[in-house]
């Protein structure tokens, strides 16, 4: 699954319920800013995606000051996050179909400078399924397997007209699932890709709270 794009946020302190517009898809949001970002000449820009298929709802509850209905985030129209670089600085920011969250500045982070340093040997990178070798046939044949329901982990990247995108899900990074052992896990856990999602997961947790706050 692919999503692009992202919200921009001039108020922070601005609360809005998507929902009450039954039309209103993540994607769209997150094309949206997206388009306002490159109306600004912004032409450094991160799509970053972390949601598990079967995971249950998300429901916000309003308050009961608030004269709002109820709201619920789930699978397609998980949050995504939108990071980019602007006169100097990077900025992140979450797109929801419940609220509108502030941009908030983060530090330098190392996903930039692994893509920029990287950027051929990461357009190329295949990130391979879990597969392994039964003991049955002496290890001369292999078997892929997979899950109905995993966790997934997605990253676009657009500089200026170039766009990359990588696509992980977490049971093919497993080692081990029961007796079967994935013969590609050191292959995916060292791809330059993997590094990119890794610190994403570690930016975007560690800001949360931020974004949240200012609401």
């Amino acid at each position: 699954m692919t999503r692009i794009l992202i919200l921009f946020i001039v108020h922070f302190s601005m609360i809005v319920n998507a929902q009450t517009n039954k039309e209103i898809k993540i994607d769209k949001l997150t094309t949206d800013f997206i388009k306002e970002l490159q109306s600004r000449k912004i032409d450094t820009i991160c799509i970053y995606e972390n949601y598990c298929v079967g995971e249950g709802p998300k429901t916000y509850e309003p308050s009961l000051h608030e004269n709002k209905p109820f709201c619920i985030e789930e699978f397609p129209n998980d949050p995504v996050y939108v990071l980019w670089k602007e006169n100097g600085k990077n900025y992140l920011t979450k797109i929801s179909i419940c609220f509108e969250y502030s941009k908030t500045t983060v530090p330098t982070h190392d996903f930039w400078n692994i893509y920029f340093s990287n950027e051929k040997v990461i357009k190329k990178e295949e990130i391979k399924p879990f597969e392994y070798r039964p003991q049955s046939n002496n290890g001369k044949l292999k078997y892929m397997t997979m899950v109905d329901h995993s966790c997934h982990q997605n990253f676009r990247i657009l500089i200026n007209k170039k766009i990359i995108d990588k696509n992980f899900d977490d049971f093919n990074l497993q080692e081990k699932n029961n007796h079967e052992i994935n013969i590609n896990y050191t292959h995916n856990k060292n791809l330059k890709s993997k590094f990119i999602i890794d610190d994403l997961k570690k930016v975007t947790s560690g800001t949360e709270l931020e974004i949240y706050s200012q609401r």
